[in-house]
């Protein structure tokens, strides 16, 4: 801790755990920009159709493949006691589970493949992009829970970003150069996750981490069923979102798959603050007393400071889709905008259900807890299929277009649902009360932000910033963000 002394008072400079959370967002922050940015650049330099070929392949499917591999490894390790002994079991796991999806996928790429309407004459070439992807992506799961678990917030963050950086820049040179190809996009999507292994590989610090690699020891049934309950819970919205990928790339085609890309690519603003909230609540919540969580500056300030930040996202998305959707990738991708404040409700209710979730499972002592905090997802993910090709079906019948809307409806109601039935299932509800302490003034300082910019109708770039300047003095004024959070925003503290 660092003490300086202006004015006759005294600053103290300190890591709290409002520093690391603002840290997080900020690498998160270039991590989506990064990643925005080069959607952008890809946006207004190839078709839609190609668009979305490479954001199903590179992206959407690697990522869902890399929850197989990972299952719950990630959680168990972010386990501030005791994660750190399972690493190298995780690991071997990991590799063994990779191999068998890459045979899998091997030996079914044809049916596979022409499910998702992608063209079978380059399948070969989309089967090396998702096993590389997969691969690296894997391996570094493992290591950002083991660096989580071990309270190291800053290395998680880094590595975190390091791929959507790298992608960016080598893509903006490959363009400016005039030697982009499809087939280069691709394969440098599938590199640039190599990246945070080599920053691990090559640091003097971090590649310590490798001799934990040696003592393969398996997981008590206690800390495995803390991890499956929590990578369930977590990978709701991450398995949802892919379900419905796959049922647009069937049902309307590759291009309606990149049109919905770039809703989430929008809606994943909101997950600065849901991110942030789930990468530092279990670390945090395994080694502190539950009534130390609800102290000023702990893990209840810091989540109601991330919420109130969801309220003002919100608040942008409604009003300045459009106008983000137009400027960043082009007129032709308008109609992602259309429906971008659907699933931004959702997200909302995501947080809530999220938070109460991992507090409860982080003070869980009863195997039952366990088993009902993963059979609620569980039962519900199925309904990302049905519910979606069922309301798709419904909204094109009743003359709403192809259907698209019900992508949307489906993917929030699901949210909507999953916040309920886990509160009706939660034996303590003080994180809940804790989050929603308050509302009030929340929803009263959203809705006079949202009455100044209805009535007022700025151009977008001077409404961005007047709600950003009128939504913060608000929650200030009312007292639902307090003072001293935006000193421990920076690490500092008034003595």
């Amino acid at each position: 801790m660092i003490e300086l002394n202006i004015w006759g008072d005294t600053i103290r400079i300190k890591r709290t755990l409002t520093y690391y959370s603002l840290l997080f967002i900020f690498s998160l922050i270039l991590q989506r920009g990064a990643g925005v940015l080069t959607k952008l650049v890809l946006a207004n330099s190839i078709t839609p159709y190609e668009y979305g070929l490479i954001t199903l392949v590179a992206i959407s499917l690697p990522g869902m493949f890399q929850l197989l591999t990972n299952l719950n490894f990630y959680h168990m390790l972010s386990h501030s006691q005791e994660g750190k002994k399972y690493f190298g079991f995780t690991l071997v796991c990991s590799i063994f589970l990779m191999i068998i999806i890459s045979v899998l996928l091997f030996f079914s790429s044809d049916v596979f493949f022409d499910y998702l309407n992608l063209p079978l004459e380059q399948k070969w070439l989309f089967y090396t992009v998702i096993v590389v992807s997969m691969f690296f992506m894997s391996i570094i799961i493992d290591f950002q829970g083991l660096f989580a678990g071990l309270k190291m917030y800053s290395v998680p963050s880094i590595i975190m970003a390091l791929p959507s950086m790298v992608r960016l820049i080598v893509i903006l040179l490959l363009f400016l150069s005039d030697i982009c190809s499809f087939e280069i996009i691709l394969f440098v999507f599938a590199i640039s996750n190599a990246i945070p292994l080599l920053f691990i590989v090559f640091s003097r610090q971090h590649r310590k981490s490798f001799a934990l690699i040696k003592s393969i020891k398996i997981p008590s049934k206690k800390i495995f069923a803390f991890g499956l309950s929590l990578f369930v819970v977590s990978s709701f919205s991450t398995i949802g979102q892919s379900i419905i990928k796959i049922v647009l790339s069937h049902n309307l085609g590759v291009t309606w798959q990149g049109y919905y890309d770039i809703s989430l690519t929008l809606a994943s603003l909101l997950l600065f603050s849901l991110g942030t909230m789930n990468y530092v609540s279990v670390p945090e919540a395994t080694t502190s007393k539950k009534e130390d969580i609800y102290k000023n500056g702990g893990l209840g300030d810091v989540s109601r400071g991330l919420f109130s930040f969801m309220f003002y996202l919100i608040i942008v998305l409604y009003f300045y889709s459009e106008f983000i959707v137009k400027t960043l990738f082009s007129a032709e991708y308008v109609i992602a905008s259309d429906y971008i404040f659907i699933l931004a409700i959702g997200y909302l209710f995501l947080f809530i259900q999220n938070f109460l979730a991992s507090l409860n499972l982080s003070f869980a002592d009863k195997k039952m807890d366990y088993i009902i905090y993963t059979l609620i997802p569980l039962l519900i993910l199925p309904l990302f299929f049905f519910l979606t090709e069922f309301l798709m079906a419904l909204f094109k019948e009743y003359g709403y277009g192809n259907g698209f809307l019900g992508a949307y409806i489906s993917c929030t109601s699901l949210y909507i649902l999953f916040a309920i039935v886990t509160i009706l299932f939660s034996k303590d509800l003080e994180p809940l009360k804790n989050l929603l302490i308050m509302i009030d003034k929340l929803i009263i300082s959203s809705l006079a932000t949202a009455l100044v910019l209805y009535i007022l109708n700025p151009p977008a770039l001077i409404g961005l910033l007047l709600s950003a300047i009128i939504f913060s003095a608000l929650t200030l004024k009312t007292g639902y963000i307090k003072k001293e959070f935006i000193y421990d925003l920076f690490g500092k503290s008034k003595k």
